[in-house]
């Protein structure tokens, strides 16, 4: 190219432009293979075999595999198990597999069937005139018959016996090759020479045979319409609507075709296998056809089987190629050997105004992708790292490379730039005049003004106040300024060909110093990428330029960022070396949500390249990456509502499968364990567990929890074990769930319950026991200490100041001889629990009894006590005489919000006395009838009411009973000794310390009593 100053034609002739047009036509390949997201499993990955002729996921989420010669293969997204006649199968030569109600696994195959409960197999050999009966298909009718498709014709098994429904019908013996049983119980079945339908009615048979499809029958299904769906060997595909058949055939996309399989999804679509032609999908609603081959990733064209597994991807079973996972085109995959591009290191993307896709590469120069033409050593440009390319308003594409310059191609021949060979291009954009801003690393900026056919070369260094002469990335933003990005010195702005002194650097906020990429975002954002301190963003318009940070502790996977980009949806991509992270924020820029995009979500390039992105118009989106090119297809981008199906794989004890201990026999169908009770010193446990998610099986997460022994759910971990040791006596419930890609979790646990014995010491008898004696001690003393007191009170009787020592040793006296009834009682209740082998309720009421036991002794030794502790010991007092009472009355305590439990102080056991009489004395009415009990605690003018209520048959009815049963009667006794407890505290007011009112109904008929206690406070 000539010097800055000369002028050139920098616009292309017609005849280059045709020139150029021939060149591509010419040395272009005539086409390159599209590559679709295809996973595909053979031998070497653990199938056991190539041909796979069935599929199912069962309801624990494995997927299973019937094979020709291998037996059958389970799959869990991550590994392979095959199951063999040396397991215990019937054969190796599998055609169908199918679960049941129960759960079991039933496998047809060249000599019978098998089932498998997740333990073992069971074997029914089938003997029929040949020396084997292999079964090609099964179905489970409405009453549990398992019908059975075979070379001998049409076998019910009901469990025992196997029943010739072909002899019953008088058809002559034939091989069935499919068999369906549709909504309304109907049995159709196909053969060599056409299709048929069954009607049972009890232990009868009828048939009809629909002359009209004399075709070799393949398969049947039945779609959500109750359409009948019949696929043929050579002669494509039959509908029949109850009325007539009809063949799909539009444009004869199935003619001659020979259907395997049939699969409807709920998109509309039907997937059909196909004998040599690979998947065909039929749009129900476009009526039309798309093909999935070898061409396009497809292991093997012979397809025997298809499945949608419960993440959504689709499952294709082929002979002789395994088993293929096809999981969508959300990214598109493009590497050297699809023949689009020279090669795979992709460092530069640029879409030309002729709607060409260019890609530079590491060092094998630019691709043409749109027409798959190389431009490299061979022919035309050199063997050059491309690491920026740019289009100006003639139509030249300008290609900055890594140590030679700026190249320009004006459709013949790429020319260097005068004034810019030998440079490091990092970034080439255009302005809305036309020019071209080229930064480079080690000579600052330049800028490149093509007016009038003349090149003008404009130079920014730091002698003009630029922040670092090594840039990595530009951005020209809506109001026409240039943004800069530096290796080691933040950002800046160049702005009327000036560099501003506005920049920003780690003491501005920013993450790093190290910028690699930016991007603006349609909200007027800009967005920073470091290396290896995360991502920043800024307002451009508002004036604040208030710079918010993020990285790995705030979502992101990694922060050693190599390229930023927004989507349509305004949402951020974040190329790392790990993949992409797709971020969705809110107005005030918090992140809502983080996707990670790596190898498990199709984006099979993994690791980015720096600035290596390109946005079309549609809202597609080109990465480059170290291993080819990645297209992102927005229209594809499907959350996946689907929770993983998670299952606790084993349960081991002390480091020993529990099926390898004297546990064992606990162990059901699929291992699965009814109940577990181990001793006291088998309290090491451990717990595998497994969440299956064949979108993307490393992206699962789980959380556990030991109810029992932990208080909160682990973080979300990628870990599937947990154990747990040292475990105390009592019952457990081990609870575990699981997460997909995108944070959809299990709507419930699975979950697994176990109980550990307590030792001989901790037993309930034994319990009872030591609380016996020490009852019995505690009373002695008691006793002892009663007698003392009273001893010490009559030497000081005399005097009068130890009158009222007198009086408060009766009080604890009195407090002491709580009713023995009482607690005879309780003993005996506890003690009939037991009886009964109510274990749990016994030691509930048992710890309720000694804590009311310790309450009353505490207190005694106290002349008051606070409010709280009297209504804890109410309480418990409550709940024991409603439990040795069998539950005939309820009760309330309610203490006043405004009063301060812990400060207000009372005697104690002051009101159990009239709570005793009421539930002795007022709740003596008809059966049928409930009791209530009401203790309050109000504060009015400085005096505290308490009172007690009962809903019984009042005072007089009460000593009517009392005198005709002859019973003695105590109230008035403690009526006297309480009165005489609160003359203590009573002060000079004329309030009634003590009051009992009678409760009548409207009618005049009692309904309870009431007695209030009033005590001054202060």
């Amino acid at each position: 190219m000539k010097s800055p100053n000369s002028t050139y034609s920098l616009l292309p002739t017609a005849y280059c432009q045709l020139v150029f047009t021939l060149l591509i036509l010419i040395l272009s390949p005539y086409s390159y293979s599209q590559q679709y997201n295809f996973h595909n499993y053979s031998v070497k990955d653990g199938v056991a075999q190539s041909q796979v002729y069935s599929l199912l996921q069962d309801s624990r989420g494995y997927l299973w595999m019937g094979t020709r010669g291998g037996g059958i293969t389970r799959f869990d997204g991550t590994e392979f198990k095959p199951y063999t006649v040396k397991d215990g199968l019937i054969n190796n030569y599998v055609f169908c597999i199918k679960e049941d109600a129960q759960h079991n696994l039933w496998i047809g195959t060249n000599n019978g069937l098998s089932t498998y409960n997740g333990i073992l197999f069971k074997n029914y050999p089938i003997v029929g005139d040949s020396s084997q009966v292999w079964v090609q298909e099964i179905a489970f009718d409405k009453n549990g018959g398992k019908w059975l498709a075979t070379n001998s014709g049409i076998l019910l098994f009901d469990g025992k016996n196997f029943i010739d429904v072909f002899k019953k019908l008088k058809i002559k013996k034939e091989v069935v090759n499919a068999l369906h049983i549709d909504k309304k119980g109907n049995i159709w079945f196909g053969t060599g020479k056409g299709l048929y339908r069954i009607t049972q009615k009890g232990k009868t048979f009828d048939y009809v045979r629909y002359t009209g499809m004399n075709n070799s029958i393949t398969t049947i299904k039945e779609d959500k319409y109750g359409t009948m769906w019949i696929g043929t060997y050579g002669d494509g595909l039959y509908v029949y609507n109850w009325k007539k058949f009809t063949r799909i055939d539009l444009n004869l996309e199935l003619y001659t075709q020979t259907v395997l399989d049939i699969y409807f999804d709920n998109r509309n679509n039907v997937w059909l296998a196909t004998l040599n032609n690979g998947v065909c999908q039929y749009n129900l609603q476009n009526k039309t056809f798309s093909w999935l081959k070898e061409t396009e990733g497809l292991s093997n064209n012979h397809v025997r089987s298809i499945i949608q597994d419960n993440s959504g991807n689709y499952w294709f079973g082929t002979s002789g190629g395994g088993v293929c996972n096809y999981f969508g085109k959300q990214f598109t995959q493009y590497d050297k050997s699809s023949g689009a591009l020279a090669g795979n290191y992709i460092y530069s993307i640029f879409r030309d105004s002729k709607n060409t896709l260019w890609v530079g590469t590491s060092d094998k120069g630019v691709s043409l992708f749109d027409s798959s033409k190389f431009y490299n050593a061979a022919n035309l440009f050199s063997d050059l790292k491309v690491r920026a390319i740019c289009e100006d308003n003639s139509g030249n594409i300008y290609l900055g490379t890594d140590g030679q310059g700026v190249f320009v191609y004006d459709g013949i021949s790429f020319l260097p730039v005068d004034g810019l060979e030998q440079k490091f291009i990092r970034a080439i954009k255009k302005d809305k005049d036309g020019n071209l801003w080229v930064a480079t690393a080690g000579k600052g900026l330049y800028k490149v003004v093509l007016n009038d056919e003349k090149l003008k070369l404009l130079n920014f260094t730091t002698a003009d106040g630029l922040l670092h002469d090594r840039l990595t990335c530009l951005l020209y933003d809506k109001q026409g300024r240039i943004w800069y990005g530096t290796e080691n010195n933040g950002i800046g702005l160049v702005e009327n060909d000036k560099v501003q002194k506005l920049f920003f650097t780690s003491k501005d906020g920013l993450p790093s110093n190290s910028v690699r990429c930016l991007t603006e975002d349609k909200n007027g954002f800009l967005w920073m990428g470091s290396g290896g301190n995360g991502i920043a963003s800024l307002p451009l318009y508002q004036g604040d330029y208030k710079i918010k940070s993020y990285n790995h502790t705030n979502g992101l996977t990694s922060s050693n960022i190599y390229l930023l980009t927004a989507d349509n949806y305004n949402n951020l991509f974040v190329g790392t070396e790990t993949g992409l992270d797709y971020i969705s924020f809110d107005k005030e820029r918090k992140i809502t949500e983080v996707k990670h995009y790596s190898k498990g979500e199709g984006f099979t390039g993994i690791e980015t390249c720096q600035n290596a992105v390109f946005n079309d118009t549609d809202g597609t989106i080109w990465f480059g990456t170290i291993n080819g090119l990645s297209k992102y297809n927005p229209a594809n981008l499907v959350k996946n509502e689907n929770p993983p199906i998670t299952t606790i794989s084993k349960v081991s004890l002390n480091y020993k499968d529990i099926s390898e201990t004297e546990y064992k026999y606990l162990a059901g169908d699929w291992n699965t364990i009814k109940k577990l009770e181990l001793p006291y010193n088998e309290n090491r446990i451990s717990f595998d567990f497994l969440a299956i998610n064949f979108s993307n099986p490393d992206a699962v997460r789980y959380q556990w929890k030991l109810e029992g022994a932990d208080k909160d759910w682990s973080p979300p971990l990628k870990q599937h074990a947990a154990t747990y040791q040292n475990l105390s006596a009592g019952n457990y419930t081990f609870m575990v769930k699981a997460c997909n890609e995108d944070g959809v979790w299990n709507k419930e646990p699975i979950t697994f319950k176990f109980s550990i014995s307590p030792p001989l010491w901790l037993r309930w008898w034994f319990i009872i026991l030591m609380v016996s004696v020490c009852g019995g001690v505690l009373f002695f003393i008691f006793k002892w200490r009663e007698n003392r007191i009273k001893a010490s009170a009559a030497e000081e009787q005399k005097k009068l100041q130890m009158g009222k020592e007198i009086v408060e040793l009766e009080q604890k006296a009195l407090r002491l001889q709580m009713n023995p009834h009482f607690i005879f009682n309780a003993l005996n209740s506890i003690q009939s629990q037991i009886g009964t082998d109510n274990e749990q309720t016994a030691r509930y009421y048992l710890a309720k009894f000694s804590r009311l036991m310790r309450q009353i002794l505490d207190n005694s030794r106290n002349a008051t006590i606070t409010l709280e502790e009297e209504v804890n010991t109410l309480e418990n007092y409550l709940l024991i005489e409603k439990f040795c009472n069998g539950d005939r009355f309820d009760y309330k305590i309610s203490v006043d919000e405004n009063i301060e439990k812990d400060y207000v102080k009372i005697p104690p056991m002051l009101l159990q006395p009239f709570v005793e009489n009421a539930i002795k004395h007022g709740l003596k009415f008809e059966e049928g009838k409930r009791g209530l009990i009401e203790v309050a605690f109000k504060e009015n003018n400085t005096i505290l009411e308490c009172s007690v209520s009962d809903n019984g048959i009042g005072r007089k009815k009460a000593e009517e009973m009392v005198k005709a049963s002859k019973e003695t009667y105590h109230k008035s006794t403690a009526l006297i000794v309480t009165q005489e407890r609160l003359d203590i505290f009573k002060d000079k007011s004329d309030v009634k310390s003590l009051e009992i009112i009678d409760l009548y109904e409207e009618n005049g008929e009692a309904c309870g009593t009431k007695v209030i206690v009033r005590i001054p406070l202060g």
